[in-house]
């Protein structure tokens, strides 16, 4: 009966153990992974960069775009933390004029061969430890239109003003193999 009732208590704990190992691994097959990069000048001549990793749902919605669920990698050598949470604004990314935040949606869609932007006018945004928050997007209401950084900066006043900075960058993302 001992025996029994060992090698039970045995199969519950490897079959739990499968299981644990099986739901483990499911975030990754219910996810995209895709690897991200921008680069361009800060106000200061200095150079701008930041890369990393992204995970996204495997549904894009009816319009091609990918909800970000993910980010990890780092701006100028500085760790991202987190995404910044979609329909919010990060602090100070805001029209001066208007008073209106500009919020992020995080999302993203792959690149074509018709140079379609990867970002909208809401764009991807994140949060560093240091205080400070990064909004990249797609500003198609310029001419000619192109990728910004709003980058905002404790005290963050409103808009783009010292010691916050919004400015040009190349965005790229490349969706990797499962």
């Amino acid at each position: 009966m001992k025996q029994c009732r060992t090698t039970s208590i045995a199969v519950v704990l490897l079959a739990c153990l499968a299981l644990c190992a099986c739901d483990n691994g499911s975030a990754t097959r219910d996810s995209l992974t895709w690897t991200w990069q921008y680069a361009g000048v800060g106000p200061d001549g200095a150079p701008i960069t930041a890369s990393g990793v992204l995970q996204t749902d495997r549904d894009p919605d009816n319009d091609g775009w990918y909800a970000i669920e993910e980010i990890h990698g780092q701006r100028n050598g500085v760790r991202i933390t987190g995404l910044y949470p979609a329909g919010e604004a990060i602090p100070g990314n805001v029209d001066p004029t208007t008073g209106a935040p500009s919020t992020g949606d995080n999302l993203l869609r792959p690149s074509d061969a018709a140079g379609t932007p990867q970002l909208d006018k809401q764009g991807l945004q994140f949060s560093l430890p240091d205080g400070t928050h990064s909004n990249v997007l797609f500003a198609s209401f310029l001419d000619p239109p192109t990728y910004l950084e709003f980058h905002s900066v404790p005290p963050f006043p409103r808009g783009a003003v010292p010691p916050n900075s919004e400015l040009p960058v190349t965005f790229s993302a490349e969706q990797q193999a499962d």
